[in-house]
Formats: C-alpha cells, sequence, structure tokens
C-alpha cells in the first residue's frame, strides 16, 4: 500500500516581552519569557493579550511570526485525529 501524507501549514507568533515597574523609588525592567501565539498576531493584539496575561506594565518588544509547514502520514493522523463528522 502507497504511503500518503497530508501537510497542514500552521502561523506562530513568538512575542518578545518584559515588565516594566518601580520598586524602592527606582525603575526596572524585569525580562518575561517569550510566548507563542497561534497566527500572524500584530504587534498592537499582542500588547493587548499579554497585558491582560500579565497586567499593567507588560511591554512587547517584538513580535515574530512564521509559519512552518507540517507534514504526517495519513495513517498516524488516522491513529491520533478525533472524528468530527462521518460523510456517506
Amino acid at each position: 500500500m502507497a504511503r500518503y501524507t497530508m501537510t497542514k501549514e500552521i502561523t506562530l507568533t513568538e512575542v518578545v516581552l518584559a515588565r516594566m515597574g518601580r520598586k524602592d523609588g527606582k525603575s526596572f525592567a524585569e525580562d518575561l519569557p517569550s510566548e507563542k501565539l497561534l497566527g500572524n498576531v500584530s504587534f498592537g493584539k499582542a500588547q493587548e493579550r499579554m497585558r491582560e496575561k500579565y497586567g499593567e506594565g507588560t511591554i512587547v518588544f517584538e513580535v515574530h511570526p512564521q509559519t512552518i509547514v507540517y507534514e504526517m502520514a495519513v495513517e498516524d493522523f488516522i491513529k491520533v485525529a478525533t472524528i468530527r463528522e462521518v460523510k456517506e
């Protein structure tokens, strides 16, 4: 039997960020771990989402969208996928 494959293109956006604040009268910046968001997320939208997650004072420095093409054998996909609908 021939081995069939399927591909799927997925875009993720890496967000580089930090938290700014003041402590003991001095300003500070604390690096936060980079986040990966699904889709091609704009700078403004990334800022909004990161403020929701980390609170005020969160600053987004960079967004890096990257599109990756994934490939998988159809047989493997069938083993792990959830059936959504059966068409006849």
